[in-house]
Protein backbone atom coordinates (compact mmCIF):
# COMPACT_ATOMS: atom_id res chain seq x y z
CA UNK A 1 0.00 0.00 0.00
CA UNK A 2 2.68 2.61 1.02
CA UNK A 3 4.28 1.67 -2.34
CA UNK A 4 1.55 2.12 -4.41
CA UNK A 5 1.00 5.53 -2.53
CA UNK A 6 4.45 6.71 -3.39
CA UNK A 7 4.04 6.09 -6.77
CA UNK A 8 0.91 8.00 -6.60
CA UNK A 9 2.83 11.32 -5.13
CA UNK A 10 5.37 10.08 -7.67
CA UNK A 11 3.01 10.54 -10.73
CA UNK A 12 1.33 13.63 -9.04
CA UNK A 13 5.11 15.04 -8.77
CA UNK A 14 5.58 14.39 -12.72
CA UNK A 15 2.31 15.90 -14.07
CA UNK A 16 2.94 19.24 -11.83
CA UNK A 17 6.74 19.17 -13.24
CA UNK A 18 5.10 19.20 -16.75
CA UNK A 19 2.92 22.43 -16.30
CA UNK A 20 5.94 24.23 -14.60
CA UNK A 21 8.13 23.44 -17.99
CA UNK A 22 5.23 24.82 -20.04
CA UNK A 23 5.05 28.04 -17.88
CA UNK A 24 8.95 28.43 -17.63
CA UNK A 25 10.14 27.37 -20.96
CA UNK A 26 6.89 26.38 -23.18
CA UNK A 27 5.66 23.91 -24.49
CA UNK A 28 8.58 22.91 -26.66
CA UNK A 29 10.47 21.87 -23.67
CA UNK A 30 8.21 19.22 -22.68
CA UNK A 31 10.51 16.46 -23.30
CA UNK A 32 11.24 13.10 -21.45
CA UNK A 33 14.94 14.85 -20.41
CA UNK A 34 13.64 17.76 -19.02
CA UNK A 35 10.92 16.22 -16.97
CA UNK A 36 12.96 14.20 -15.11
CA UNK A 37 15.71 16.55 -14.33
CA UNK A 38 12.80 18.87 -13.03
CA UNK A 39 11.45 16.17 -10.58
CA UNK A 40 14.95 15.07 -9.70
CA UNK A 41 15.39 12.19 -10.89
CA UNK A 42 16.91 10.12 -14.70
CA UNK A 43 15.10 9.66 -17.47
CA UNK A 44 15.16 5.47 -16.76
CA UNK A 45 13.55 6.56 -13.34
CA UNK A 46 10.67 8.23 -15.23
CA UNK A 47 9.88 5.35 -17.37
CA UNK A 48 9.41 3.11 -14.38
CA UNK A 49 5.93 5.51 -13.60
CA UNK A 50 5.30 6.52 -17.70
CA UNK A 51 6.08 4.55 -21.02
CA UNK A 52 7.23 8.27 -22.76
CA UNK A 53 5.97 11.96 -22.79
CA UNK A 54 2.37 11.26 -24.35
CA UNK A 55 1.45 9.34 -20.91
CA UNK A 56 3.18 12.53 -18.47
CA UNK A 57 0.58 14.67 -20.80
CA UNK A 58 -1.80 12.70 -20.09
CA UNK A 59 -1.37 12.40 -16.54
CA UNK A 60 -0.86 16.14 -16.35
CA UNK A 61 -4.14 16.59 -18.24
CA UNK A 62 -6.42 14.19 -16.52
CA UNK A 63 -4.96 16.11 -12.74
CA UNK A 64 -6.57 19.27 -13.83
CA UNK A 65 -9.42 18.16 -15.44
CA UNK A 66 -10.25 15.97 -12.19
CA UNK A 67 -9.87 19.32 -10.07
CA UNK A 68 -12.04 20.91 -12.61
CA UNK A 69 -14.26 18.39 -12.33
CA UNK A 70 -14.48 18.33 -8.45
CA UNK A 71 -14.81 21.95 -7.95
CA UNK A 72 -17.75 21.64 -10.28
CA UNK A 73 -19.63 18.86 -8.18
CA UNK A 74 -18.43 20.29 -4.75
CA UNK A 75 -19.74 24.03 -6.09
CA UNK A 76 -23.02 22.21 -7.10
CA UNK A 77 -23.35 20.62 -3.94
CA UNK A 78 -23.49 23.94 -2.01
CA UNK A 79 -25.91 25.75 -3.84
CA UNK A 80 -28.70 25.95 -5.99
CA UNK A 81 -28.92 29.24 -6.90
CA UNK A 82 -27.62 29.46 -10.47
CA UNK A 83 -25.90 32.94 -10.33
CA UNK A 84 -24.34 31.94 -7.03
CA UNK A 85 -23.26 28.76 -8.53
CA UNK A 86 -21.59 30.20 -11.52
CA UNK A 87 -20.07 32.31 -9.38
CA UNK A 88 -18.14 29.61 -7.25
CA UNK A 89 -16.79 28.06 -10.13
CA UNK A 90 -15.36 30.84 -12.11
CA UNK A 91 -13.76 32.06 -8.82
CA UNK A 92 -12.83 28.62 -8.36
CA UNK A 93 -11.02 28.23 -11.70
CA UNK A 94 -9.30 31.40 -11.00
CA UNK A 95 -7.71 30.07 -8.02
CA UNK A 96 -6.70 26.74 -10.45
CA UNK A 97 -5.23 29.23 -12.59
CA UNK A 98 -3.02 30.76 -9.37
CA UNK A 99 -2.06 27.74 -8.69
CA UNK A 100 -1.11 26.33 -12.24
CA UNK A 101 -0.49 29.59 -14.62
CA UNK A 102 0.61 26.75 -17.55
CA UNK A 103 -3.55 25.51 -17.34
CA UNK A 104 -4.65 27.15 -19.92
CA UNK A 105 -1.70 28.14 -22.21
CA UNK A 106 -1.11 24.05 -21.52
CA UNK A 107 -5.19 23.08 -22.53
CA UNK A 108 -5.07 25.69 -25.65
CA UNK A 109 -1.52 24.87 -27.28
CA UNK A 110 -0.60 23.41 -30.59
CA UNK A 111 0.59 20.73 -28.56
CA UNK A 112 -2.52 19.59 -27.46
CA UNK A 113 -4.97 20.21 -30.80
CA UNK A 114 -2.54 19.23 -33.62
CA UNK A 115 0.66 17.68 -32.20
CA UNK A 116 -0.75 15.29 -29.32
CA UNK A 117 -4.85 14.70 -31.12
CA UNK A 118 -5.85 11.94 -28.56
CA UNK A 119 -4.98 14.78 -26.04
CA UNK A 120 -7.26 16.78 -27.69
CA UNK A 121 -9.78 14.83 -28.08
CA UNK A 122 -9.59 13.74 -24.35
CA UNK A 123 -9.85 17.57 -23.58
CA UNK A 124 -12.45 17.86 -25.56
CA UNK A 125 -14.79 15.30 -23.97
CA UNK A 126 -14.27 17.01 -21.28
CA UNK A 127 -15.29 20.58 -22.40
CA UNK A 128 -18.37 18.66 -23.66
CA UNK A 129 -19.08 17.42 -20.27
CA UNK A 130 -18.93 20.65 -18.92
CA UNK A 131 -21.13 22.22 -21.51
CA UNK A 132 -23.44 19.83 -20.99
CA UNK A 133 -23.98 20.36 -16.98
CA UNK A 134 -23.44 24.34 -16.99
CA UNK A 135 -26.02 24.76 -20.28
CA UNK A 136 -28.41 23.16 -17.75
CA UNK A 137 -27.21 25.08 -15.42
CA UNK A 138 -27.90 28.42 -17.36
CA UNK A 139 -31.56 27.19 -18.53
CA UNK A 140 -32.41 26.59 -14.76
CA UNK A 141 -31.50 29.96 -14.59
CA UNK A 142 -33.28 31.38 -16.81
CA UNK A 143 -36.66 29.23 -15.60
CA UNK A 144 -35.87 30.50 -12.21
CA UNK A 145 -36.29 34.17 -13.35
CA UNK A 146 -32.45 34.25 -12.25
CA UNK A 147 -31.05 35.01 -15.83
CA UNK A 148 -31.97 36.79 -18.69
CA UNK A 149 -34.29 34.59 -21.30
CA UNK A 150 -33.07 36.79 -24.58
CA UNK A 151 -29.61 34.55 -24.80
CA UNK A 152 -29.58 30.81 -25.61
CA UNK A 153 -28.26 28.79 -22.55
CA UNK A 154 -25.00 27.67 -25.00
CA UNK A 155 -24.10 31.03 -25.68
CA UNK A 156 -24.00 32.28 -22.07
CA UNK A 157 -22.17 28.97 -21.74
CA UNK A 158 -19.65 29.92 -24.26
CA UNK A 159 -19.39 33.58 -22.61
CA UNK A 160 -18.81 32.40 -18.86
CA UNK A 161 -15.91 29.87 -20.86
CA UNK A 162 -14.48 32.90 -22.27
CA UNK A 163 -14.13 35.00 -18.89
CA UNK A 164 -11.97 32.60 -17.24
CA UNK A 165 -10.20 31.40 -20.11
CA UNK A 166 -9.05 34.54 -21.53
CA UNK A 167 -8.23 35.53 -17.94
CA UNK A 168 -6.17 32.26 -17.43
CA UNK A 169 -4.50 32.69 -21.19
CA UNK A 170 -3.16 36.64 -19.78
CA UNK A 171 -1.97 35.76 -16.87
CA UNK A 172 -0.04 32.21 -17.43
CA UNK A 173 1.65 34.64 -20.62
CA UNK A 174 2.40 37.30 -17.75
CA UNK A 175 0.57 39.81 -20.04
CA UNK A 176 -0.39 43.30 -18.68
CA UNK A 177 1.02 42.62 -15.04
CA UNK A 178 -2.43 41.52 -14.42
CA UNK A 179 -3.47 41.12 -10.98
CA UNK A 180 -5.98 38.43 -11.79
CA UNK A 181 -7.83 38.57 -8.41
CA UNK A 182 -8.85 42.13 -9.21
CA UNK A 183 -9.03 41.78 -12.54
CA UNK A 184 -11.56 38.69 -12.12
CA UNK A 185 -13.81 40.65 -9.65
CA UNK A 186 -14.65 43.46 -12.42
CA UNK A 187 -14.82 40.41 -15.22
CA UNK A 188 -17.26 39.09 -12.58
CA UNK A 189 -19.17 42.18 -11.67
CA UNK A 190 -19.55 42.71 -16.04
CA UNK A 191 -20.80 39.19 -16.50
CA UNK A 192 -22.79 39.25 -13.40
CA UNK A 193 -24.80 42.15 -13.96
CA UNK A 194 -25.19 41.45 -18.15
CA UNK A 195 -26.82 37.86 -17.34
CA UNK A 196 -28.87 39.14 -14.08
CA UNK A 197 -30.41 41.74 -15.90
CA UNK A 198 -33.71 40.42 -16.58
CA UNK A 199 -35.30 43.33 -17.53
CA UNK A 200 -33.86 43.82 -21.14
CA UNK A 201 -34.96 42.84 -24.38
CA UNK A 202 -33.35 42.43 -27.62
CA UNK A 203 -33.87 45.50 -29.63
CA UNK A 204 -36.65 45.27 -31.99
CA UNK A 205 -36.50 47.16 -35.58
CA UNK A 206 -39.30 48.32 -37.33
CA UNK A 207 -38.99 47.96 -41.05
CA UNK A 208 -40.35 50.75 -44.00
CA UNK A 209 -42.26 49.95 -46.88
CA UNK A 210 -38.82 50.35 -48.87
CA UNK A 211 -37.50 47.54 -46.85
CA UNK A 212 -35.21 49.93 -44.89
CA UNK A 213 -34.79 49.21 -41.63
CA UNK A 214 -35.30 51.69 -38.52
CA UNK A 215 -34.07 51.33 -35.04
CA UNK A 216 -36.26 52.81 -33.08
Amino acid sequence: MRKRLESDVRRGQIADAALKLVVSEGVSALTVKNIAKEVGVTPPALYRHYAGKTEILAAALDHIVGIYTENRHRVSRETGDAVELLKALFFSHVRLFERHPAVPVFFYSDLLWREEPILGRRLNRHLKEMEDELTEVFRKGQEAGRIRTDEPPKRLFIAFLGLFTSLGLLAGRDLFHLDIEKQAETNWRIFENYITNTDLRPERTETKSDNEEVVP
